[in-house]
């Protein structure tokens, strides 16, 4: 994976994890019935559930470092308070981010 795809699933999960949600994990619509028999809104709707999927997967990974290197994630990206020795532990979570997502994102 490169550095670029990794910098735009952080953005994404960022802007999900900021994104206050209610819903019980159940689709707020059916593909067959959402997209109304357009091939267009049908692909738009898959890439949508691969992005969902890709941002689950990145919050998992995330979630699996260790305790500092998380803590700097959550302080680039969500705004939390930064670590001491911020930058390299953000530079470690990196790495190790980097590694593991190209083993368990296919996109």
């Amino acid at each position: 994976m490169q550095i670029k795809r990794l910098m735009v699933l952080l953005e994404d999960w960022s802007t999900w994890m900021k994104h206050d949600s209610h819903k019980l994990g159940y689709p707020s619509k059916s593909l067959g019935i959402a997209s109304g028999g357009e091939s267009s809104e049908a692909f738009d709707d898959m890439v949508g559930e691969a992005d969902s999927k890709n941002i689950k997967t990145m919050n998992a990974i995330i979630n699996s470092l260790p305790r500092e290197q998380r803590e700097a994630v959550y302080a680039r990206w969500l705004g939390s308070k930064k670590p001491i020795y911020y930058e390299l532990k953000l530079e470690l979570a990196m790495d190790n981010l980097l590694t593991i997502a190209d083993r368990r994102i296919y996109a």
